[in-house]
């Protein structure tokens, strides 16, 4: 038996055209169910944000927010939370770059930019309305500055150079902050060890730089699609694009189903 855990943008949805999951996709995790394996997700979204895609695959075991949450058959089990010393730092970006800054706790997306392109699309995702302005965030557990980590200067604060107790993940798009110790592997080896499962019986699969780690740590990491070059470096095997079945295809090949 296998633990598979999935990223979910591009990985597990597609974002070609409208956002949708491919059927070859949901086949293939039924047929690994079937077969006695565990599918499970590791994403960088915010747990309010993975619960409709997880609720379409029927998946239970979740690494949320890049290992700041874990849940385990609807029970949270960790949660990490951006280091409330610096939540002052992160607001004094905040307010200097309202139109490019946000952050999540465990219910909410705060941001005082409009983000008209995703509202429609987040507040689907988390089936209400999702978003609050910055002036309410009490707590975080992620985040984010709408730019590229090449494209900071020091007056981006945090973003630029993190204080220790911070972490920050380079995205293609954006930059996030979050606990020190909070990665998709470190979320998945603390699942692996409240299940008493064998961290050597973990297959992953992402696209993403922040999936780099796991899939170089996993007994079989297998990179999707058209992905990042941190991705693609760092996996066992390449998988085609998920709307042409690449992930059906890479369970066929490792013999998984």
């Amino acid at each position: 038996m296998k633990y598979i855990f999935f990223d979910i943008d591009n990985t597990l949805v597609s974002h070609r055209g409208t956002p949708h999951i491919p059927p070859d996709t949901l086949r293939a995790i039924s047929l690994l169910r079937q077969s006695g394996h565990v599918p499970a997700i590791a994403t960088g979204r915010a747990s309010f944000l993975t619960i409709t895609t997880a609720r379409a695959f029927g998946i239970d075991y979740l690494v949320c927010a890049g290992g700041s949450e874990i849940f385990v058959e609807g029970r949270k089990i960790h949660t990490a939370y951006f280091p409330d010393e610096h939540i002052g730092a992160f607001r004094e970006v905040s307010s200097k770059f309202p139109e490019i800054t946000a952050a999540v706790d465990d219910e909410y997306l705060y941001a005082d930019a409009a983000f008209d392109p995703f509202r429609n699309y987040f507040n689907s995702q988390a089936g209400y309305d999702c978003f609050r302005p910055m002036s309410q965030l009490k707590r975080a557990i992620m985040c984010y500055i709408m730019r590229p980590h090449k494209m900071l200067t020091p007056e981006h604060g945090i973003f630029s150079s993190p204080p220790q107790g911070v972490r920050l993940e380079l995205m293609r798009g954006f930059t996030e902050a979050r606990h020190e110790a909070s990665t998709k592997w470190n979320g998945i080896e603390i699942m692996m060890n409240c299940l008493g499962a064998d961290i050597g019986d973990v297959v992953t699969f992402g696209d993403g730089p922040n999936d780099a780690e796991m899939l170089r740590r996993a007994d079989m990491g297998v990179a999707v699609g058209i992905c990042s070059d941190e991705a693609r470096n760092a996996a066992d095997y390449v998988c085609g694009d998920i709307d042409d079945g690449g992930i059906l295809e890479a369970c066929k090949h490792l013999g998984l189903v």
